[in-house]
């Protein structure tokens, strides 16, 4: 197996946080994801900062968005490129009630696997959950979490919710990328497989929804 370069992990952290307030009780859905550096030897990282009891019960990363860069992810049984591939599997002492990941082909894509989609059963407030895979592009074969720049992000919560965001870029850092959260998913994650909305879809807060939510980003550290 080839290794590949890595040109350093800078920690920086970005992090959109969507607040809701129902009467006069406020629940706040705010859930960070980082791609800092190569997606070779560097961890991705979600956190649930959210309020206490709203729990994420699956997320899913999708790269069917970057078809033009070839983008897939590159496991050994599921080789995308010939550099070899490295298996999906969490690091950390904490697997935050991880259940089973998913990489597929989903439809719509590049003819390789692009869809990921891992399943928890208590992943709680206040904690987080890093993992390795590699993923691949056309013609070299590395990715930097700034490649991923484009690719959309789902995350269902215990509150019955799926919530989309994109991955953009973090100011300062050329090899990083981050969620941004955009708002309620037009579909769940197990549709989305078959079917990814364009962003200007994706169904953002109108009516009494906008009066009630307001949308903060929280500092890059």
């Amino acid at each position: 197996m080839t290794s590949k370069k890595n040109k350093g992990c800078l920690r920086v952290l970005g992090i959109l946080a969507v607040a809701f307030s129902f009467n006069v009780n406020a629940a706040f859905i705010d859930i960070g994801f980082t791609i800092d550096g190569n997606t070779w030897d560097n961890p991705f990282t979600v956190q649930n900062n959210s309020s206490a009891g709203l729990d994420i019960t699956q997320f899913a990363l999708d790269l069917r968005p970057n078809a033009d860069s070839f983008l897939c992810f590159d496991e050994v049984d599921s080789a995308c490129h010939t550099s070899g591939g490295l298996n999906f599997r969490s690091v950390g002492s904490d697997d935050v009630g991880f259940l089973s990941y998913s990489i597929v082909d989903a439809a719509g894509g590049i003819d390789a696997t692009d869809f990921l989609s891992v399943a928890f059963s208590g992943f709680s407030s206040g904690e987080s959950f890093s993992w390795l895979v590699d993923v691949d592009d056309n013609p070299d074969g590395s990715v930097f979490g700034n490649d991923l720049i484009g690719s959309l992000f789902y995350v269902e919560m215990s509150d019955g919710i799926t919530y989309q965001g994109v991955i953009e870029a973090i100011a300062g850092n050329d090899d990083a990328g981050q969620l941004v959260l955009q708002g309620v998913s037009s579909t769940t994650i197990a549709n989305a497989i078959t079917s990814v909305p364009e962003p200007s879809s994706i169904l953002l807060f109108g009516g009494l929804l906008l009066a009630l939510t307001r949308i903060k980003r929280k500092s890059i550290i």
